[in-house]
């Protein structure tokens, strides 16, 4: 991470009231990999970079995309939204974890998992992605940080397979 993605992610930080601006723009983004190219293309004119971003992203983020774009940092425009989300999370104390599974999860499973993750880590919020995987046979994997705890059939199957090598 450099130190302008940071800086700029502060800067987002603190204008108020445009997470689901943000939300949006990392969509269009996401998207649409071409509109973070031609926003960086030194070859288009500064005036009808300023007219795509009027056009296509939130008005309240506006002036910001454009003193990025300005700046030359446009193409890391994805990693200071996340580095944005990262800040944000941490401000409200809330903890963002990852959930693989083979079949979703019913309410009840994810509120658990929520409680489980709150009580392990201290934090009175948590964001969790799910991410549906069907290599995993059944189970779940459930990444919170560096910490995962790998409860799904393929890993059950490895230990075994690896228990009965060794006898």
């Amino acid at each position: 991470m450099n130190a302008a993605v940071s800086s700029y992610a502060a800067v987002l930080l603190t204008l108020d009231g445009v997470g689901e601006a943000v939300r949006s723009a990392k969509a269009a983004f996401d998207a649409c990999p071409a509109l973070s190219e031609a926003l960086s293309n030194p070859t288009i004119p500064e005036a009808q970079k300023f007219s795509v971003i009027e056009r296509v992203l939130p008005q309240e983020l506006w002036n910001f995309f454009k003193v990025v774009c300005r700046n030359g940092q446009i193409d890391s425009i994805s990693d200071i939204m996340t580095e944005y989300e990262t800040l944000l999370r941490r401000q409200n104390q809330c903890v963002h974890a990852v959930v693989e599974y083979v079949t979703p999860l019913t309410d009840a499973q994810v509120s658990a998992m929520k409680n489980m993750i709150c009580a392990k880590t201290g934090k009175p919020e948590v964001l969790l992605e799910m991410k549906q995987n069907p290599a995993l046979v059944g189970g779940f994997v459930l990444h919170i940080g560096d910490e995962t705890y790998d409860r799904s059939v393929r890993s059950a199957v490895q230990h075994m397979r690896k228990s009965m090598i060794r006898r």
